[in-house]
């Protein structure tokens, strides 16, 4: 099977089907981090930041094979599922929305890419994953983490959801692994479902007002799926490089305390 049929079976269910109820390895977030699963934690986000626009977006996508060892394609539209998926428990709204094709808070623009491992002749080998790179307007990027923070603490026994095609989901815990050394704050969760075995990573890398998000899980080794540390520096470097050459915007005004994370932490029934 290619790389690329395999990731779009799994990615189209926005990586929310088929996830471990195991233990997992020490470290899947996809670089060297710090325990606690945050880096970066309360630090103030109000200084101007450069935004970057839909056009200078598109530069930061990831080359088919720039990173060694993996196979890059630009996603379908449909990628992370139709609809917005819905939960009973508000306090995981967070989560719940990071997984579907309609993040909360909503981004200015958005750029998605799947990922594969790929061996000789592009075989798959079992890795697959999604890439989402994110700009925001004022405070967008920083209240995403916070409401992620929030909503793994709230929610690590586990939660219930509908998916956007209103499919049932059910995660058994909410594990926070350690987050990459990258940008200005990251993040990184293990997601473990109640009933099948194929972890869903998530990994978010904020630098300024962009959100790098990674996701990923694997069928052929679910005990010792990572999301790839070489493919979150990579993508972090070209959001990086980029943003040193968009224009600096003022700071946004004061938001509230780490609850208030504007739609990310709306409940939809």
């Amino acid at each position: 099977m290619k790389a690329m049929v395999a990731v779009s079976a799994v990615v189209a269910l926005g990586l929310t089907a088929g996830c471990s109820g195991g233990d997992g390895p020490a470290d899947g977030s996809g670089g060297s981090g710090r325990a606690g699963g945050a880096r970066g934690e309360g630090k103030d986000a109000r200084d101007a930041v450069r935004v970057l626009s839909p056009a200078q977006l598109k530069h930061v996508e990831l080359g088919a094979r720039e990173v060694p060892g993996f196979q890059i394609e630009k996603a379908g539209e449909s990628a992370a599922g139709g609809g917005r998926p819905g939960t009973d428990r508000a306090p995981c709204r967070p989560l719940v929305d990071v997984l579907g094709s309609q993040p909360r808070p909503e981004p200015a623009a958005s750029v998605v890419n799947t990922f594969a491992k790929a061996g000789e002749g592009l075989d798959f080998e079992g890795l697959m994953g999604m890439i989402r790179v994110s700009t925001y307007g004022r405070d967008g990027a920083a209240a995403t983490l916070r409401g992620l923070r929030s909503a793994a603490e709230a929610c690590a026994d586990g939660f219930g959801m509908r998916t956007g095609e209103g499919e049932p989901q059910e995660f058994a815990s909410v594990r926070t692994l350690p987050a990459p050394e990258l940008g200005d704050e990251a993040v990184a969760y293990r997601l473990e479902n109640a009933a099948e075995r194929a972890p869903s990573l998530i990994t978010v890398v904020r630098s300024g007002s962009t959100l790098a998000m990674f996701f990923a899980t694997s069928l052929s080794d679910p005990e010792g799926v990572e999301i790839p540390p070489e493919l979150v520096r990579a993508q972090v470097a070209k959001v990086e490089g980029a943003e040193r050459k968009a224009p600096t915007v003022p700071p946004p005004p004061s938001s509230g305390g780490p609850g208030e994370v504007g739609e990310a932490g709306d409940s939809v029934g």
